[in-house]
């Protein structure tokens, strides 16, 4: 329902389209043809058709119940919901116009059209009497971000996902969730308060891997296999020298010892393997990208590298794929193993390495997020999805050591010190080396210091 103030303001602007329609006429036989910008009252409804060669393949996986959302959107074909043709009114016209000032022209289509042009006529609202009118007290670069970034940013507030994805709704639809103050990062993302505990003390890291390797139960014939854990044994290929006594925590002496690196036989079962690969191409394998420049809304873009060719999937909670069986599985086996919560771990990032490809030496350490609610990166567990049949070594060029890939194998490194869990430990830099025969399929968990989900929810990390 359109209300008054708003009516008004379209109705005026309609008028003021209407008296400057420009007349285009022939000198040939008098006649004249109007090239009013007056919009077309159809709806800008594009030919129904699936956007994605996968479509057809998910629709049979059952993803257009899965994930709505998405499906019924861009693969309309395949989940049977071309949306039926509609006739918009000149002022529901008007309303996409005036919308289209502040970001992406937005769709309106389908079964929740009525409620999209709520949200669109609720949008135009707040941007001209709240944000430019002074009415929240933003800064002009985050005047000039608050923009619609998708062309389905009313559409997805009109079903919720405001409240469902705040982390991303509400810094690229800020305008549909009327949420332009929490582009600013400093009031999203205030710090953690002093009762957050941290998964590592200083000194805690040391003590992990030493209970990992005491513990691992395919080193321990005796040890009861627990519930969701599989029979693997550790290879330890680094390590800082045992310490008799109580530890003395301190950074120099920690990089007087090498860093701790080890890896898991049987982590994985073939099952696990297998469906980690199909998940990656139901996520949608791409170019691999690294972190970019920061933006206004303290989030970096991602850039293609030169230096890393290879492609990835997330296996996301927003994709529903980290909820399945299998990733929440693994997640909570490597909970399990390192005491730290699954919370703490991003998704799975899915790779795929075809001949040729590879990542050049690189430290899974971001500085940036040191200071944020996620904390920083402290661990890495590294999961082989297969044999590769020659190439794709992970390789530590300060430890001189090389993980060949073997299926169900993983390996687990520091990012940071055992004295100080938020300092970075430059020793562990790492490159995977050019696969030469074959493919390297691979899952990254990164665990954080911090709770990463609940920060990733709100768009802090």
């Amino acid at each position: 329902m359109i209300t008054r103030r708003l009516l008004s303001f379209l109705f005026i602007s309609y008028l003021r389209i209407a008296t400057t329609t420009a007349q285009e006429c022939s000198a040939d036989d008098a006649t004249c043809s109007s090239s009013s910008s007056t919009p077309d009252t159809t709806t800008n409804q594009e030919q129904c058709k699936d956007t994605h060669d996968n479509c057809s393949f998910w629709a049979k996986q059952g993803e257009c119940d899965a994930n709505p959302n998405y499906m019924h959107i861009f693969c309309p074909i395949s989940c049977n919901t071309c949306p039926e043709p509609r006739q918009a009114s000149t002022l529901e016209a008007l309303l996409l116009i005036e919308v289209s000032k502040y970001g992406k022209s937005q769709k309106v289509e389908g079964k929740d059209a009525v409620k999209t042009l709520e949200v669109i006529e609720r949008t135009v609202d707040y941007m001209k009497n709240v944000v430019f009118k002074g009415g929240v007290d933003l800064s002009e670069d985050i005047v000039v971000e608050c923009t619609n970034k998708e062309e389905l940013c009313a559409f997805w507030a009109a079903i919720g996902e405001c409240e469902a994805n705040p982390g991303y709704m509400k810094l690229k639809c800020a305008p549909s969730c009327q949420t332009c103050d929490m582009i600013d990062i400093n009031k999203r993302c205030p710090p953690l308060t002093d009762d957050v505990v941290p998964a590592l003390l200083p000194g805690g890291l040391n003590a992990m891997f030493e209970r990992i390797v005491a513990t691992a139960p395919g080193n321990n014939t005796d040890l009861e296999i627990a519930p969701g854990m599989t029979n693997y044994s550790v290879v330890i290929h680094s390590r800082p020298a045992p310490v008799e006594g109580e530890a003395v925590i301190d950074q120099k002496l920690d990089l007087e010892q090498p860093p701790w690196l080890i890896t898991f036989n049987n982590f994985l079962t073939d099952e696990e393997c297998e469906q980690l690969i199909i998940l990656g191409h139901k996520s949608e394998y791409a170019r691999s990208k690294d972190v970019g420049d920061l933006q206004a809304d303290g989030s970096y873009d991602s850039v293609v590298s030169t230096s890393r060719t290879s492609e990835n999937a997330w296996c996301s909670y927003q994709k529903k794929c980290r909820s399945e069986e299998v990733p929440q599985m693994i997640h909570e086996r490597i909970a399990m193993i390192t005491g730290i919560k699954a919370n703490h771990s991003e998704d799975f990032q899915i790779l795929k390495y075809e001949p040729g490809q590879f990542y050049r030496r690189h430290h899974d350490y971001i500085e940036l997020q040191a200071d944020r609610q996620c904390g920083p990166r402290v661990l890495t567990f590294f999961l082989y999805l297969n044999d590769v049949e020659e190439g794709g070594a992970t390789n530590f060029p300060l430890l001189d050591i090389a993980v060949k890939p073997k299926k169900g194998q993983a390996v687990l490194w520091p990012s940071v010190l055992n004295s100080d869990p938020k300092a970075k430990d430059y020793r562990t830099d790492h490159e995977a080396q050019d696969v030469i025969k074959g493919i390297k399929f691979g899952a990254n968990a990164w665990l954080h210091l911090y709770d990463y989900m609940a920060a990733s929810e709100m768009g802090c990390t």
